[in-house]
């Protein structure tokens, strides 16, 4: 994917033949070579078995899809092995568990870093 990020768009949910993927991401103006990438989410620790989920979903995508992304609070050490599926950790900087917060203050917390 050499393209800009705005020539992407991210769907919630895509129905697969056997499951859902959390987060499709595709081009906006599809063509007859897209590429997709697959992403899930997990709200704790990924196991291996997530990443089996998520492999299986690239696999079903083919030459069509240039990998996935695990996205999780952390990970286990036996859960990756895979150079198609890139770990990429959360986590809420500031975050006070006993405070509600709005979407945009948890929005600017958020920070993501590619766990490798």
């Amino acid at each position: 994917m050499d393209s800009s990020p705005s020539e992407f768009e991210a769907l919630g949910e895509k129905a697969l033949p056997e499951d859902y993927v959390d987060i499709f991401i595709k081009p906006r103006h599809p063509s007859t070579k897209n590429k997709y990438l697959l992403t899930e989410v997990k709200t704790g620790k990924a196991q291996k078995k997530d990443v089996e989920q998520l492999r299986k979903y690239v696999k079903e995508f083919g030459d069509e899809t240039v990998g996935g992304i695990l996205i999780a609070r952390d990970f286990s050490k036996s859960a990756f092995e895979d150079n198609k599926i890139l770990p990429v950790r959360y986590h809420f900087k500031g975050l006070d568990p006993s405070m509600e917060y709005s979407y945009e203050e948890l929005l600017k917390m958020l920070k993501l870093e590619v766990a490798i």
